[in-house]
């Protein structure tokens, strides 16, 4: 029965690890358009719910670094959607790091 469940977790392991791969890729295309000068209205909010996936996700598995790490991102997502920090070109590009270390 243990090895049944090992495999269950696997594959919604597997699962998580190609959601993610997507959210990934979506943010990092939302950011781009961040870094560029042309973002679309909800484009902070878009990147702002892969990161709280990813972090979903992460809980689930117990991945605690992920977790941390995503909810500082989160945290500073928050701030750029509220106005309490401006998005600029230099914060744009922390985004994209913050996403690639994601």
């Amino acid at each position: 029965m243990a090895e049944d469940l090992s495999y269950d977790l696997s594959r919604f392991k597997a699962t998580y690890f190609e959601e993610c791969a997507e959210l990934l890729a979506a943010a990092e295309e939302t950011l781009a358009r961040l870094q560029d000068g042309t973002p679309e209205p909800d484009d902070l909010n878009a990147v702002f719910r892969c990161v709280h996936s990813i972090k979903g996700g992460a809980g689930a598995f117990a991945f605690d670094a992920l977790v941390h790490f995503a909810h500082v991102f989160e945290t500073s997502m928050d701030a750029l959607r509220s106005g309490r920090v401006p998005l600029t070109p230099a914060t744009a590009e922390i985004l994209v790091r913050g996403n690639d270390i994601l």
